[in-house]
């Protein structure tokens, strides 16, 4: 049964799509709505198709109860919109075509953040249509039939916009009327957008809606749009509180065979405490929920404002329960936090619009490295299918993992990358497609599906396919049919199999790994692949509480398992990466992490796995640089197919540049579609001020993933480092979405041009106060301060840096070997004229993290130093350290980096720029 949302070919006894997860409706099924019988066009229009004299079409987005839906060209405006086509059941209707008329000039007026812009209504070739905002991103049902259940800090993050829309839209007086998650749309930007009010109405207009017709979506209709009631704001309430109860719980309070029966029990029945589907999310997140899906809509919210107040208040709650979980220790303020959840759905939003632009990579692809020698033979591992139930996803993900580990130990196989490999699932791209893309000679490809029996165990059925590129043949296939017991068996067979077909020779050490079992506790290793899937989207989505379920997820497998090496490994590596990027950048997380890997080499002294552990350890958590590049080139001996990409950025902070690159270069050839590879690529070239070349990278990045935001911002940055063309900078930047990277850009930029009010205004606009990276902390009041200094105002300049002054002393004092806030510390007493503890700030930021320690981003720190020498007038240090700055590569970013154009244009070094010394620097070397 095709999905007529996305196409999907489901099995026909599915109800809802196994890809985006919309309900599916058989022939047959009972609807709700007439208007879902037909469409319009009654033909589909082909791809550059001119329609009504203006609108090009570009591609289908889908099709529902109003007709299809467009994505176009207009070329009055020279815009892309969105055009929705009205089905002539609905259209037919002259009092309805008024009242979309009608609403259409109330809806208009609605302009929010939350809320998708609607255009214009029109009629051409007989056929009526709808224009509105195209708005680039991932539907919110998609992202809950990816994810499942969502976080509680994710869905009252999701539901607060929700809510803020709605709240603009009903003062407005407009109700939705069919509020469901495939209208509301993340963005590229993280913002929640608001779509279709295709079938909304104006409160003002009574009685418009015939007796006993109901008209919404019958998962999330409310009980008085069964009924054919008056319609109102209640409504969208009770809507909204279903779409919360499948965030929170991943399925529907109400599920049935036909869709009438399903719409009959939200007038009829009440709906299970989402509780017992979910346990861990906040009581007072469960009550919200079920408040707003009362039966007498006078029993609910009475407005949205009422539902964000209580939203408001539960966030905190959450807030202060991750703070108090003993095993995670967020290490950032209030203020940090929310600039956090702000960057948790831009990222969201991002992995949700990745769109792979095919023909530019080809186009690339003529002129990079050649992948492989001809003694390698080059294998990608697909994901593994899941004709299974959704939930089972993560199953068929760890066994494609776990084959993907046996292949890679095989000397004269070159196996691609796991993060390669999973941008593939659910393609359609041919074989031969894939192997140009990837410069391959085989795929490895499967189906799986867990039968699971009464003990939660039953039978798994596999069928890998193996095939050879060049000649696009099918080389082997197998149908497996075990007992779960027998997992790790066929795992091994698999690998064995194609091994044999490949021609390979198999060492023992090598049969040895493609032998070897995890673990006898099937349980334990099901507990494990659950941890692998909460890490993954830890990461995806930035979301501290996945991390925490992961480790708990490791912590039961163990419980299991006492002897579970990898599970410990993968443990002791989650508590690494989670101290190196800052989200609990304490003592305690890097002694969680050194007991966990010290177990699982106890366990298995010469495991690989956690050999590799061990090294992250020693680069994440001690900086020890030399012992951890050590550690990973013992692993690669080990296993051949270990991505080098480690060792490349260890390089780098040992100021082995040359060598950076060419090891990037390699880790490339095994992940030549991973753009974060790509992306360091460039900012290695620009650290090393190779503009050309950086920028040939940055596009290349922008090949694959037109939303790469780093590489946007790399090429504005370069547009400035290597020539000082704030113009083309300016026309870059305009171009890339709301984010808090960009907004610092913004504020670079205008500084640069020496546009001070612009500058003002935009910070004055920043929702936030302060935020953090890796190597960097912003604080608006130290950027006021700045832009006084420049502007000579000396009273607003010392007033802002006394307020950043009081909250860095705090910082200072709760996290004193964060370099980060000693630096931004030391600025602000340079601000205030208070020197000697200003250097003294400057230069413990830049003893915490020394050049000799950093090659790549411990110079970031004395070009702090230098800043403060030149605010309190130590002109002749300042300029030992520009001198000796520009002389070295460091740091990518713009703002971390100096060339000379830059130096030029900066106002920070005004006052040096009579200095004899300053002058020569800035000539082109």
């Amino acid at each position: 049964m095709k999905c007529t949302e996305c196409k999907f070919e489901n099995p026909d006894n599915t109800r809802f799509c196994a890809k985006c997860a919309a309900p599916l409706h058989p022939s047959g099924d009972i609807s709700v709505s007439p208007a879902k019988a037909s469409e319009t066009p009654a033909e589909e229009l082909a791809r550059g198709t001119i329609f009504a004299g203006r609108y090009e079409i570009i591609e289908e987005l889908g099709k529902g109860g109003m007709g299809r839906v467009y994505r176009v060209f207009d070329k009055k405006i020279e815009e892309e919109v969105a055009l929705k086509f009205i089905n002539p059941e609905i259209a037919s209707d002259k009092m309805t075509i008024e009242r979309f008329s009608n609403e259409l000039k109330i809806a208009r007026r609605i302009a929010h953040r939350n809320v998708c812009k609607l255009y214009d209504l029109g009629k051409e070739e007989g056929s009526h249509y709808i224009t509105m905002e195209y708005v680039r991103g991932e539907s919110l049902k998609s992202m809950i039939g990816m994810m499942g259940q969502l976080s509680a800090g994710m869905v009252v993050v999701l539901a607060k916009q929700v809510c803020e829309g709605l709240a603009e839209v009903h003062r407005l007086g407009v109700v939705h009327r069919d509020l469901k998650p495939s209208n509301i749309i993340i963005d590229k930007e993280g913002n929640v957008r608001i779509m279709d009010f295709g079938i909304a109405r104006s409160l003002k207009a009574k009685g418009l809606t015939a007796a006993g017709v109901m008209i919404g979506t019958p998962e999330y209709i409310s009980p008085e749009q069964i009924e054919g009631k008056e319609v109102d704001k209640h409504s969208d309430i009770y809507s909204l509180g279903v779409i919360l109860y499948e965030m929170v719980t991943g399925r529907l309070p109400f599920e049935g065979e036909t869709s009438l029966s399903i719409a009959l029990k939200h007038k009829a029945e009440i709906p299970p405490d989402p509780k017992q589907f979910n346990a861990q999310i906040p009581e007072d997140l469960s009550r919200v929920i079920l408040k707003c899906m009362e039966k007498n809509k006078e029993k609910r919210y009475q407005d949205a404002e009422a539902l964000l107040s209580d939203l408001n208040k539960i966030e905190e709650e959450i807030s202060t329960v991750e703070r108090d979980i003993p095993r995670i220790k967020p290490a950032f303020p209030k203020g940090i936090k929310a600039a956090f959840k702000k960057r948790l759905m831009w990222i969201v939003a991002l992995f949700a619009v990745v769109i792979v632009a095919g023909s530019a990579f080809l186009y690339f692809s003529r002129e990079r490295p050649a992948l492989s020698s001809s003694e390698i033979k080059m294998l990608v591992v697909l994901p593994f299918e899941n004709l299974g139930p959704p939930e089972d996803e993560y199953f068929a993900a760890g066994l494609t993992e776990e084959i993907t580990n046996r292949l890679s130990a095989l000397h004269g196989l070159g196996v691609i990358s796991r993060t390669s490999a999973r941008q593939y699932r659910g393609t359609n791209k041919t074989t031969r497609q894939i192997g140009e893309e990837l410069g391959i000679d085989y795929v490895l490809s499967g189906t799986v599906r867990w039968d699971r029996g009464p003990d939660k165990k039953g039978r798994v059925r596999i069928t890998p396919q193996l095939a050879g590129i060049s000649e696009d043949t099918h080389l082997w296939s197998e149908s497996y049919d075990r007992v779960l017991e027998d997992i790790f068996s066929v795992q091994s067979e698999i690998a064995e199999q194609v091994a044999q077909q490949l021609d390979l020779n198999v060492l023992e050490p090598e049969r040895r790994a493609l032998n070897a079992n995890p673990t006898e506790n099937i349980e334990a290793y099901d507990y494990y692949l659950q941890g692998r899937e909460h890490e993954d989207r830890g990461w995806a989505y930035t979301d501290t509480r996945e991390f925490e379920i992961a480790v708990e997820m490791f912590e039961n497998a163990i419980e299991l398992d006492p002897g579970f090496a990898l599970a410990y490994a993968r443990m002791s590596y989650i508590h690494s990466r989670t101290y190196f990027f800052g989200v609990d950048r304490t003592e305690e997380r890097l002694a969680r992490s050194k007991a966990a890997v010290d177990k699982a080499l106890e366990l298995q002294p010469d495991f690989p796995d956690a050999q590799r552990m061990l090294g992250f350890y020693h680069y994440w958590g001690l900086s020890d640089y030399d012992r951890a590049a050590e550690i990973f080139e013992a692993v690669q001996k080990a296993r051949p197919n270990f991505n080098p990409e480690l060792l490349g950025y260890i390089q780098r902070r040992q100021g082995k540049w040359q060598q950076c690159l060419d090891t990037l270069e390699k880790a490339f050839r095994i992940s030549p579609r991973d753009t974060e590879i790509i992306y360091e690529l460039g900012g290695a070239s620009v650290s090393m001020h190779r503009f050309e070349q950086a920028e040939e990278w940055f596009n290349r990045v922008l090949s694959l993933n037109p939303d790469y935001l780093p590489a946007q911002l790399g090429k504005v940055g370069i547009s400035i480092l290597s020539e000082g063309n704030t113009e083309k900078a300016r026309t870059l930047l305009e171009t890339l979405p709301r984010h808090r990277l960009t907004d610092y850009m913004w504020y670079t930029l205008g500084m640069l041009e020496h546009n001070y009010e612009e500058v003002l205004d935009r910070l004055a606009a920043l929702p936030y106060n302060s935020f953090e990276e890796q190597h960097f902390y912003f604080q608006k009041n130290l950027a006021y301060a700045s832009v006084y200094y420049a502007r000579k105002d000396v009273l607003l300049m010392k007033t802002h840096a006394e307020s950043a002054r009081i909250i860095l002393e705090k910082a200072v004092r709760e996290r004193d070997e964060d370099q980060r806030f000693h630096a931004a510390l030391g600025l602000a007493y340079a601000y205030q004229g208070r020197k000697e503890e200003a250097i003294q700030e400057g230069n413990r930021a830049a003893e915490l993290h020394p050049v000799s320690k950093d090659a790549a981003q411990g110079p970031i720190y004395l070009l702090n130093l230098a800043k403060i020498y030149t605010i309190v007038g130590e002109n002749e240090k300042a300029i030992d350290q520009l001198e000796y700055l520009l002389s070295i590569p460091h740091a990518e970013y713009l703002w971390q980096l100096i060339s000379v154009p830059q130096l030029r244009l900066d106002p920070q070094w005004d006052s040096l720029r009579e200095h004899p010394r300053f002058k020569p620097l800035l000539e082109e070397k």
